[in-house]
């Protein structure tokens, strides 16, 4: 393949000539996946406490490489898994 700004020929897997700097194939965008521990958090604070604590702060972590998403459901977890907890000693 041929670069389309100074005409060298580059790679056919090349993204960028390695002569002029060229962009030659846009990269595809990567899309964040989504946060599993934040969501199984989410589910467990309203159950198991411990467990709603445990993954709702592995996916608070997650959150941050992953442009923030589940940060919510985590907060959230962390939060029902304490009240939960807490009204589990009062009640019983």
């Amino acid at each position: 393949m041929f670069c389309k700004n100074c005409g060298k020929e580059i790679c056919d897997e090349a993204v960028v000539c390695t002569n002029c700097g060229c962009l030659i194939k846009e990269q595809p965008e990567t899309k964040p996946k989504g946060n599993g521990m934040a969501i199984a958090g989410f589910v467990c604070s309203f159950f198991m406490p411990i467990l709603g604590w445990v993954f709702g702060g592995i996916g608070l972590g997650k959150s941050k490489n992953r442009n923030g998403k589940g940060k919510g459901f985590s907060i959230a977890a962390l939060s029902i898994a304490t009240v939960n907890f807490i009204l589990g000693i009062v009640l019983f």
